[in-house]
């Protein structure tokens, strides 16, 4: 698998074409880069041209900002790589919920319920929805929500 995949399967490989995540893994591991420095740390040899017009489109997508030094551009992420992940997920599961409704929903409880971990943290999110103010009214004590983000 490669690394750029992470361990829970497609994720942002399922979204984003293989030398855009390159890139982008490239610049959330660099901060700041000119193409050329961006194209020299990416492992497939890609053209300079190749690597500036992916960059380009990954700025009209809102991932990289950039600004003009000199001659060139300094581009730089304008998300971290848990913000990305975070958006996509939420964008892929309002399109499978829009797309299935009620089936979507029990398909999703069916799959986490298999896993403590998981339904702990949707238990906690709910309990949440169920009590907006905080204050834990009608919660478990023994409930936490450590690592939970919505």
């Amino acid at each position: 698998m490669s690394a750029w995949r992470g361990s829970r399967g497609q994720g942002l490989a399922g979204h984003f074409g293989p030398l855009e995540l390159a890139i982008l893994d490239v610049m959330w591991s660099s901060g700041e880069l000119d193409v050329s420095a961006c194209a020299r740390r990416l492992d497939g040899g890609q053209a300079y041209t190749t690597v500036k017009t992916v960059m380009e489109r990954l700025v009209v997508k809102e991932l990289l900002s950039r600004r003009k030094e000199g001659r060139q551009y300094v581009y730089w992420p304008s998300s971290s790589r848990r913000e990305v992940e975070q958006r996509v997920a939420a964008e892929q599961v309002r399109q499978v919920v829009d797309g299935f409704g009620d089936l979507a929903v029990a398909n999703f409880v069916r799959t986490v319920s298999g896993d403590a971990d998981q339904l702990a943290q949707v238990r906690a999110l709910l309990a949440g929805i169920a009590d907006p103010s905080g204050t834990g009214a009608g919660k478990d004590e023994s409930e936490g929500t450590a690592g939970v983000t919505a």
